[in-house]
């Protein structure tokens, strides 16, 4: 990391302020976008892909989602509500609970991944042209593995 930093002004503290301006600017974007298309919000859309693959221990989810247990386990309860995700006592371990999608879920997110994978593409797009976070946009796109043939 240290040597991809030489020769840029301000080193680490600089690229971690763009990552804090770049996921506020695009999460904000995508927020409005999924809200007004699907009524959910990006958290809420990253809590349901985790649940996509199956059933989730809060804490397990709350990592997945990258999020504290006490925030996730509000954000299930608003998708409870919601009809898109249920919570059950674990059958293992009666201390825990275990969230899960329902059909209407499942079938919610596969319209929501549509919109999120364009409106993300938009988003860093027009990011990768504002000068506060465009450098990081084009690294975060540059895959240093792949060979120009």
């Amino acid at each position: 990391m240290a040597q991809a930093l030489r020769g840029r002004t301000g080193g680490e503290p600089e690229l971690w302020r763009q990552l804090l301006l770049l996921v506020h600017r695009v999460g904000h974007t995508l927020d409005r976008k999924l809200q007004r298309r699907h009524g959910v919000s990006a958290a809420e859309h990253t809590t349901l892909a985790a649940l996509a693959g199956g059933a989730l221990r809060m804490q397990e989810l709350a990592e997945a989602a990258g999020t504290s247990q006490s925030t996730m386990s509000r954000m299930v309860g608003r998708l409870e509500e919601a009809g898109l995700a249920t919570r059950t006592v674990g059958e293992e371990d009666r201390r825990v609970m275990v969230a899960a999608l329902t059909d209407e879920g499942r079938a919610l997110l596969q319209d929501v991944q549509k919109t999120f994978a364009a409106e993300l593409e938009r988003a860093l797009d027009l990011a990768a042209f504002e000068p506060a976070t465009a450098s990081l946009v084009n690294r975060l796109r540059h895959d240093p593995s792949a060979r120009a043939d």
